[in-house]
């Protein structure tokens, strides 16, 4: 058989088709975000006694649907974003946390009094590497319309929203 360069068009496309479905394959096998459900227990906006900050404290309740990875070390992240959408912040735990067919997660951060206005936060859980999405994110709005008071006020909480 002889061959030129136009008959060599086939093959490549063939092995290209080969190499693409191997890809496909590949990342259907990873996570899909759908591991783990998880759903806003509360978060809190409080003043952080004899600091000029104040403590974002978003706690979730989860449920794992992949028994794969009950026992295994994961990720909870949580970002706080400003009213204009600049991250302000991004809180995770530094050793990961156990899974369990069933629990709570609390995330705490620290923001500077005079940052706060309107906060927005979203927090997901992720591999323990924090590289893989393996649940629904969780999002919380606070709407704080005029300058927070001194630490003494009280806290501003909001409950079950996602």
């Amino acid at each position: 058989m002889d061959f030129n360069r136009y008959s060599m068009i086939p093959i490549f496309v063939l092995i290209a088709g080969v190499s693409n479905l191997d890809g496909i394959q590949g990342s259907v096998s990873g996570y899909n975000g759908r591991e783990i459900v998880i759903k806003l227990n509360n978060a809190q906006f409080a003043p952080l006694t004899g600091t000029d900050n104040y403590q974002v404290k978003i706690v979730v309740n989860y449920s794992v649907s992949d028994p794969t990875l009950v026992g295994q070390k994961i990720n909870a992240v949580t970002k706080v974003y400003s009213s204009n959408g600049t991250l302000l912040k991004t809180t995770s735990f530094p050793a990961g946390l156990t899974a369990n067919e069933m629990g709570t997660a609390q995330l705490l951060t620290n923001i500077p009094i005079s940052t706060i206005r309107n906060l927005t936060t979203v927090t997901i859980f992720t591999d323990l590497n924090k590289t893989a999405v393996l649940s629904n994110p969780v999002n919380t709005l606070a709407s704080l319309s005029s300058p927070l008071a001194p630490p003494e006020s009280a806290q501003t909480r909001i409950n079950n929203k996602t």
